[in-house]
């Protein structure tokens, strides 16, 4: 069966809300369930939720697959910081490329393929060498 990735994204947050919807169920009947029930549910609760963690992964991959020119950009973008900086004399140029790359770090991170593509973009703007 083969996902997309929004799909597979659609699938996460599924996982994700099925997961509090047993961990709230335990909480709820806390008093009628046995230790070994309320152990059980909250493993069940732990498993759903990495289910949900693997499928973001999974998804994003995907969607970077599903658009290389993301991977592309993002290799661009610091080769061409790289570069920059090794030729800028200006502290302030730097600092701004130095920023710029930061913040495409935490795109990648945080597993938002338009946000990367976005920042990808804000690293070259911040690459672009200016009369020092």
């Amino acid at each position: 069966m083969a996902l997309t990735a929004q799909e597979a994204f659609d699938l996460s947050k599924q996982f994700r809300n099925m997961a509090i919807t047993v961990g709230n169920h335990r909480f709820a009947h806390w008093k009628t369930l046995t230790p070994t029930q309320r152990r059980d549910l909250e493993d069940e609760e732990w498993s759903l939720i990495n289910a949900s963690s693997d499928m973001i992964t999974k998804a994003v991959g995907m969607a970077l697959d599903e658009s290389k020119s993301s991977i592309k950009l993002i290799n661009k973008s610091v080769r061409k910081a790289k570069r920059s900086i090794k030729k800028l004399k200006k502290v302030s140029q730097i600092i701004a490329i130095a920023s710029a790359a930061v913040g495409l770090g935490a795109a990648i991170v945080s597993k938002d393929p338009g946000s990367i593509a976005k920042n990808a973009k804000l690293v070259l703007d911040a690459a672009e060498i200016l009369p020092a």
